[in-house]
């Protein structure tokens, strides 16, 4: 059983770490490069620290399993409600599912880092290979984390589990990310809303939490 503390900290840290990473990381949103250009993206990487790319990529995927922990906490609450138990639990599932596999999105970018910088442009075409098995892990990932997301929300707002306003955001938010990854827009700007949306609604909600007597 996960412990409120743990959960709060989980809540808090995970999407600040993953906010920093996403700035911090070599196709940060200053790079100028969009996520689906894959030429762009690699020849970026090509002259990227390898190391640190990979480093960023995996701490990336840490801090949203950080988060899912956190949520845990309220889906083992709602778990045992019958009103809202099929909902809670089918989030909770999807959103154990759909960490995993963006974990394994991280380790194909890390991949993809790794083989472009092989020397003489060797490794582009593996590169290449990484990028678009990592961008389809991802868009499959994130939508099963959106859905999971959107599930615990509604329940969450149903059962007043925790604040409603913040039930209200993440359901938004998570339906919007959804909706964009079903129409092929994984890396279209437009996924900061769900990504700022999500990273908004569970650090305030970590903070809520960690308050509550």
């Amino acid at each position: 059983m996960i412990s409120k503390k743990f959960a709060s900290i989980m809540m808090i840290v995970g999407p600040i770490l993953t906010l920093i990473m996403a700035f911090t990381g070599p196709l940060n949103p200053n790079a100028g490069v969009s996520w689906s250009d894959t030429q762009a993206v690699l020849g970026l990487l090509a002259t990227a620290n390898t190391d640190w790319a990979q480093i960023n990529f995996l701490l990336l995927s840490i801090g949203l399993i950080m988060q899912v922990l956190g949520i845990r906490y309220f889906v083992n609450s709602m778990n045992s409600n019958d009103s809202v138990k099929n909902y809670s639990l089918t989030g909770g599932m999807a959103m154990i599912m759909g960490v995993i596999i963006v974990f394994g999105e991280g380790l194909f970018y890390g991949a993809a880092a790794n083989a472009a910088a092989i020397a003489g442009g060797a490794g582009m075409g593996t590169a290449a290979s990484m990028w678009a098995g990592g961008q389809a892990f991802g868009a499959g990932g994130s939508i099963l984390l959106f859905l999971g997301m959107a599930l615990v929300s509604i329940s969450a707002y149903v059962t007043n589990t925790f604040n409603k306003i913040i039930a209200i955001l993440l359901t938004v938010v998570t339906i919007v990310g959804v909706i964009l990854c079903l129409i092929g827009e994984y890396t279209n700007d437009l996924m900061i809303i769900p990504y700022l949306g999500t990273t908004i609604g569970i650090v305030a909600l970590g903070i809520l939490t960690i308050r509550s007597k």
